[in-house]
């Protein structure tokens, strides 16, 4: 059977390479030669467009904010257990819809303001409530939905208790919402995008342009960090990222490319570690575009594609072939549930049967921060033209260019990467998936899929939860609204000078840089 070829780059990599799909690979040798700056300097693909996290939660954006906020509660490392954060303690009535947190003493914002349970009441109602003093519309709030479906009522009985009543148990979201001042509300006029004001260990120095500073905030209430503040460099140009943190210019990059390895785990200036799968990298379809209307083309592009192969060789042993939307590690992942298997020969008779023939010529909308995202492009290109697929390319040189061109909506094909911070299948499914979601950029509907999606968000036991997400993970499997090609297997490159660093499923910090030293 016929097969497209893959580049060159990606055949000449050591096979060796798969062994960083088992663990930890360490450099051996010093440091860079930083030691007098006590500095954290962090990569970024691109600049963060709010640091208000009711405005917000884009990767990059959640890793600045990460350090500025604190929640009621944090998750463990594995994202799946809840730790205290500014709640000190809490209790659960039975069936867990109602839950009493009691705050920690003495925290204080930025400002200087006092935590207390107004302003987590605050916190809370101004993402979902239109009758709260700040809410506001514009720019969309990113968990209103979320937050209106799941919070019924928040009481605060003392300045120090909050009790939140759900309409469904579902309590690893309360490491969801950050708690702002209600004070820096009001003086911002409700708007932290620009003015974030937090508890967190930093606080926001100054912002200009691709450079973010940070400062350690000395009444943090988890104790002033130890290190002198945080840089956060932004750089659209994966492969230069890659360069500068071989010479020794960034302390954490989160993502190093598949192509980079090599070189990142041969330097003496580097850690490597492997950090979670929680993400699936998927040629979405625009479900609208005329051609793509029919199911018989969506599911000759997905047969055409042996995403097999294109994991191992592009993978370079960090990535896990899709069977589906949801990754391996997520829960409610089904193995039995799979998009339809690389067939070329069944890919041509579905084109042939539609009518399309070997004439059809689609739109492929793609950003390639690394020559991953490039690889990827070519490769499926190859795959589509041996079934009679031709594709146009409409690349774009940035994420913010990539987002205004999706909504102008002239493509067919876009490429695309959904991460996640907790195994929960809802943080895939509902947004991209759901009819009314900000986040379906394919613009994909189903009702079945809607009303499977909502009879999950009600009182139930998990295991008919899971049950409800696997039925709507086969339908999606069914309807190939996107070729899901692979998981990735994140590899965050750490300088050797840093010392104590742990990070969580999304690549942050987990003690958010508080304990961290810099040799």
């Amino acid at each position: 059977m016929e097969t497209p070829s893959l580049s060159r780059k990606a055949r000449c990599h050591s096979l060796s390479l798969s062994l960083l799909a088992l663990g930890l690979l360490l450099g051996s040798a010093a440091p860079p030669g930083r030691a007098e700056d006590r500095t954290f300097v962090q990569w970024l693909p691109s600049q963060p467009a709010s640091l208000d996290p009711a405005k917000s939660s884009r990767v990059q954006d959640d890793q600045v904010m990460w350090l500025l906020y604190d929640a009621l509660t944090q998750l463990s490392p594995a994202g799946t257990e809840m730790l205290p954060a500014l709640a000190e303690r809490w209790t659960e009535s039975p069936g867990g819809l109602s839950t009493t947190f009691t705050l920690r003493r003495n925290v204080r914002f930025h400002d200087g303001s006092l935590l207390n349970a107004a302003a987590v009441k605050a916190s809370y109602e101004r993402q979902y409530l239109r009758t709260s003093p700040f809410y506001g519309q514009t720019p969309p709030n990113v968990y209103e939905r979320i937050l209106g479906d799941w919070v019924k009522e928040i009481r605060t009985p003392t300045p120090r208790t909050v009790v939140i009543t759900t309409r469904f148990a579902r309590p690893l979201q309360f490491a969801l919402v950050k708690i702002v001042s209600p004070q820096a509300l009001r003086t911002q006029g409700g708007d932290l995008s620009r003015a974030p004001v937090g508890t967190g260990p930093f606080r926001l120095d100054r912002w200009e342009g691709a450079r973010i500073a940070l400062a350690p905030f000395p009444e943090a209430w988890p104790g002033r960090p130890r290190i002198g503040g945080v840089r956060f460099v932004s750089l659209d140009n994966n492969e230069e990222a890659m360069e500068r943190m071989l010479q020794g210019e960034f302390d954490l990059l989160y993502g190093v490319s598949p192509d980079f390895l090599e070189k990142m785990s041969a330097s003496p200036g580097i850690n490597l570690a492997k950090v979670s799968a929680l993400n699936t990298m998927f040629l979405g379809m625009q479900v609208e575009r005329p051609a793509l209307k029919d199911r018989r083309i969506r599911e000759a592009i997905v047969r055409g594609v042996d995403r097999q192969r294109l994991a191992a060789i592009l993978g370079r042993g960090a990535m896990i072939a899709a069977r589906g939307p949801l990754p391996p590690g997520c829960d409610g992942f089904d193995p039995a549930v799979s998009q339809p298997a690389y067939d070329p020969e069944r890919a041509r008779a579905l084109l042939k049967d539609s009518g399309a023939g070997d004439g059809l010529s689609l739109r492929l909308l793609y950003f390639n921060p690394s020559e991953l995202w490039s690889e990827v492009v070519r490769t499926v290109q190859d795959y589509l033209k041996k079934i009679g697929i031709a594709t146009q390319e409409v690349r774009v040189a940035s994420w913010k260019e990539f987002h205004a061109e999706r909504k102008r909506g002239a493509h067919d094909l876009y490429l695309y990467k959904w991460a996640v911070s907790t195994p929960d299948p809802a943080r895939f499914l509902v947004g991209m998936f759901q009819s009314d979601s900000a986040d379906n950029l394919g613009r994909f509907s189903h009702p079945k899929v809607d009303s499977l999606l909502q009879e999950a968000r009600t009182p139930m036991e998990e295991s008919r939860r899971l049950g409800l997400y696997r039925e709507v993970a086969r339908l999606i499997a069914e309807e190939t609204p996107g070729l899901y090609l692979f998981h990735q297997i994140n590899i965050a490159a750490i300088s050797t000078r840093v010392k104590g660093l742990a990070l969580n499923t999304y690549g942050q910090p987990q003690d958010k840089l508080v304990t961290v030293e810099l040799r």
